[in-house]
């Protein structure tokens, strides 16, 4: 079977990192591109944060910058210090490549990539949906080209930015409602997963102890997560890398097809992912949304990955 051409759309942060690592050891996946968008941490930093891991683990992918503020919004605020520290990577300090960006933007390099790949492009958002938005408004002839869109984001019930909303979603709800009205298939691999996806102290151990550089990296910064949770922060959460994985091999989850829409306006509610799960809202189906998560087949997943970085 030949690898699956994506591009990753990403606002590299700790777990976004580790998403990386997973997508480019992945032989089913081809990273086409790597895009960026302003997030877990300002776009300066996500951008470079990713241009540096990247270039660092010796991969000569083009990476993209995008979206440096929301649609509509002014700014994000910015809530990703204290889980990803100031520039993103925790206490991670990556060589500084002297490698450029790619010529062109986020939004250009996804229609590029989609024109070339004929209708097989897949995307994996692992941040604000910004340039995806961005891209499918400019380009209308992408809700033909991209194969389907599997986005770390939302969830059925609860929040973790606020009581109703998944920082992703909250911080471009605009964003996220253009992508689900766009007619593009659509997987969310939202909380009601992501926060099972929890990598413990003898993970992190197995991982540093496969000794390569992305696997030293990858512990480095799982280690910082530790650090953190231990501080009574985020716990070690692999939000992205479960959407990589997912992408991959949807059996990591069991999933449910339901209408989704993005509330956009409620002063309490801005970001909440309304997923249709009553006959209330006769709406056909938009979206394949992970409901369980197989802890133990995901992380098998997450280590064999990135063994093969050694």
């Amino acid at each position: 079977m030949s690898a699956k051409p994506v591009i990753i759309d990403c606002d590299t942060g700790t777990d976004d990192a580790i998403a990386l690592v997973a997508a480019l050891y992945s032989p089913e996946l081809d990273v086409r591109s790597i895009t960026t968008v302003a997030g877990n941490v300002e776009l300066k930093y996500t951008s470079r944060n990713t241009l540096n891991l990247v270039r660092y683990l010796g991969f000569d992918i083009p990476v993209a910058v995008g979206a440096p503020k929301p649609l509509i919004r002014d700014e994000i605020i910015y809530t990703g210090n204290e889980t990803h520290g100031k520039t993103g990577l925790g206490d991670v300090i990556l060589p500084n490549t002297d490698a450029s960006f790619y010529e062109k933007n986020a939004v250009e390099t996804i229609y590029e990539q989609a024109k070339i790949c004929a209708g097989e492009l897949e995307l994996i958002p692992i941040g604000p949906l910004t340039n995806i938005a961005l891209a499918v408004s400019v380009y209308p002839e992408l809700k033909r080209l991209i194969k389907r869109i599997t986005f770390m984001g939302g969830a059925k019930i609860g929040g973790n930015v606020t009581t109703s909303a998944e920082f992703n979603i909250w911080a471009d709800p605009e964003a996220a409602r253009v992508v689900f009205a766009a007619g593009i298939p659509l997987t969310m691999v939202g909380l009601d997963v992501t926060l099972k996806a929890v990598l413990n102290r003898k993970d992190v151990g197995e991982i540093r102890a496969m000794r390569s550089k992305a696997a030293i990296f990858a512990a480095d910064i799982l280690d910082f997560m530790l650090n953190r949770f231990k501080a009574g922060g985020e716990d070690v959460l692999m939000h992205d890398a479960l959407a990589v994985g997912v992408c991959i091999d949807p059996t990591l989850v069991e999933m449910q097809d339901y209408f989704v829409d993005c509330e956009c306006v409620g002063k309490y509610t801005s970001g909440h992912t309304m997923v249709a799960v009553t006959p209330l809202f006769r709406h056909a189906p938009n979206c394949s949304v992970c409901e369980q998560l197989n802890l133990s087949k995901f992380k098998e997943w997450l280590k064999a990955t990135i063994a093969r970085s050694a």
